[in-house]
């Protein structure tokens, strides 16, 4: 296609950039990127961090010119307690035992250690064979409780509206890139309308149950809790 899907731009300001924040905010150290992709939010910390490992294992679907280390993410190639910081961002769903990667990434970070998660609640399956799980508040509570992580924030990032938009976009896409392209001025009006429901949508139980996605900050707790 010429032009980005319009859910693109919903994805960057209700997704991208809540994470990106946060990352900027807690980004220090030595920094551990896991499921690194293309590194996306390196540019953003590189000049605040002493250390950036990206890693990724061998059959990522990504490009690998950005990735330092192929390891899986049951044996990360590091010793105890030496970050400060890992991202997990778009990732745990495509683990088949996210048990035992968020075990590894506990016992990587140091103590009081932050460990920045973001995975999709709503939204189709993608990177297939690899997609396991879709996690909602309360699985990732008991994961985290499970693993020796202290959730500091847990946020979804969007209510019915712009995943309801979403869906749409990206299930129009997927039929057929002529259609999109013919529909586009019938979905750009839309997009703004969804984005108009979703400012004035009262329920409070909008974006915890119709989220697309979810965010959480994990504090590695120590021996004596």
């Amino acid at each position: 296609m010429l032009i980005k899907p319009l859910h693109y731009t919903l994805v960057q300001k209700y997704h991208k950039n809540l994470v990106k924040g946060e990352i900027i905010k807690y980004a220090k150290g030595r920094v551990l990127d896991l499921g690194c992709g293309d590194k996306p939010f390196y540019p953003f910390i590189k000049e605040q961090v002493e250390e950036y490992i990206a890693v990724d294992h061998p059959d990522t679907p990504h490009s690998k010119e950005h990735i330092d280390f192929f390891a899986s993410a049951y044996e990360l190639p590091f010793k105890d307690s030496y970050f400060d910081v890992v991202l997990l961002t778009q990732v745990i769903e495509h683990l088949e035992r996210p048990v035992s990667g968020l075990l590894e990434i506990h016992r990587v970070l140091k103590e009081k250690g932050v460990l920045i998660i973001s995975w999709p609640f709503l939204y189709p399956i993608h990177e297939a064979p690899r997609d396991f799980f879709r996690y909602t508040i309360y699985g990732m509570k008991y994961l985290a409780e499970k693993t020796g992580f202290l959730i500091k924030k847990l946020n979804p990032v969007s209510g019915f509206w712009i995943t309801y938009f979403s869906f749409l976009s990206i299930y129009i896409l997927r039929k057929s890139k002529l259609i999109y392209i013919l529909l586009l001025p019938f979905l750009f009006l839309f997009k703004y309308i969804c984005v108009l429901l979703e400012m004035i949508d009262r329920n409070n139980n909008s974006k915890s149950a119709w989220t697309w996605n979810y965010y959480a900050i994990l504090e590695k707790l120590g021996d004596g809790k």
